[in-house]
């Protein structure tokens, strides 16, 4: 009796462990799918911020959904470290650049704040680590930050004076208008992450990502986008100190540099406007791509002007009904 009790109580025993294993040979293969496919992403993101940078961006933000900030930060950095490492100085600062901004955005989006205070966060802390990281490296090599990088573009402001004689280019005010250069590449960054984010969470697939995280970037429209109200009275102020004789050169360059990132803003929101008017009219996915293309290279500053229109007259409002008829084919 005594062996049949005994018998009795291993079975359940035996029949969880079977259960148990049963359930690890299922998972392993698509675990073995998820880790090459993230394994995939990080190589890409690598092989992108060798050739255009800012493209890294998109396969980051599906990394940072897809993956806990234990394992994206440390392997971030490592990442960084190896490009350091092997000769590509350049291409490893500026994948910890693009990780450091779509990673704290992801960070911060996540912590149930806006959209907006995200990025001015990412921002923040994107110009504070160049900054330090770039005064840091002046001075172990003892040159003077501003000396450095007048050298630095110099040489292009002759090559393109050599193309175009009559051009007028002072390299002064290149030079400090380069920090708001690196805040515009940080919005692009942003903004090529949202708008592929989708593309790349399907790349990851459902075993990866995490339903709610799905729902979250489908529920993204690209045509909400809105400038604060606020940036409006800034955008008359820099344009006052940028634009008028005052002789104050100080004024001119903080002027130069809240204009150059406003300009992108409202670009923003222009093309938030024209993706609007695509849905109210139904335009096609061929138009849609061609007509963005030719407005983001060819017309970005009436792009931006629509943006700044948007603000008095909310024309995405007026827009808010659908016409009847026929969509686009094309």
């Amino acid at each position: 009796m005594q062996g049949a009790i005994c018998l009795a109580r291993k079975e359940p025993i035996l029949d969880q462990q079977k259960l148990r294993t049963n359930h690890l040979e299922n998972n392993f293969p698509n675990f073995l799918r998820v880790f090459f496919l993230h394994v995939a992403l990080w190589i890409l993101a690598a092989i992108f911020s060798f050739a255009t940078v800012l493209f890294a961006s998109g396969p980051l933000r599906a990394l940072r959904l897809a993956s806990p900030f234990w394992i994206f930060w440390p392997v971030s950095a490592a990442v960084a470290a190896a490009m350091w490492f092997f000769g590509a100085p350049i291409a490893g600062c500026a994948f910890a650049g693009v990780a450091l901004t779509i990673g704290l955005y992801t960070d911060v989006e996540n912590w149930g704040l806006r959209r907006g205070v995200a990025a001015c966060v990412s921002l923040v802390a994107l110009v504070a680590a160049v900054g330090v990281g770039f005064g840091a490296w002046c001075r172990s090599v003892k040159i003077s930050p501003i000396t450095w990088l007048m050298q630095w573009v110099e040489p292009m402001v002759v090559k393109a004076k050599s193309v175009y004689p009559n051009l007028d280019i002072d390299v002064d005010m290149i030079v400090m208008q380069l920090p708001s250069a690196l805040v515009v590449m940080g919005l692009m960054a942003l903004a090529l992450a949202v708008l592929s984010e989708r593309t790349w969470l399907r790349f990851l697939g459902s075993q990866a990502v995490s339903d709610s995280e799905v729902q979250r970037a489908l529920a993204r429209k690209w045509h909400d986008f809105r400038v604060w109200d606020v940036a409006i009275f800034a955008l008359m102020l820099a344009l006052l100190a940028a634009l008028t004789r005052h002789g104050i050169k100080s004024v001119t360059m903080a002027g130069a540099n809240v204009l150059n990132v406003l300009v992108v803003l409202y670009f923003f929101q222009g093309m938030a406007v024209v993706f609007k008017a695509f849905d109210f009219f139904r335009v096609g996915p061929f138009w849609r791509i061609l007509i963005a293309f030719v407005l983001t290279f060819q017309l970005a500053v009436l792009v931006a002007l629509v943006g700044v229109a948007d603000y008095w007259l909310e024309i995405r409002n007026r827009l808010s009904s659908r016409p009847v008829g026929p969509k686009a084919e094309l």
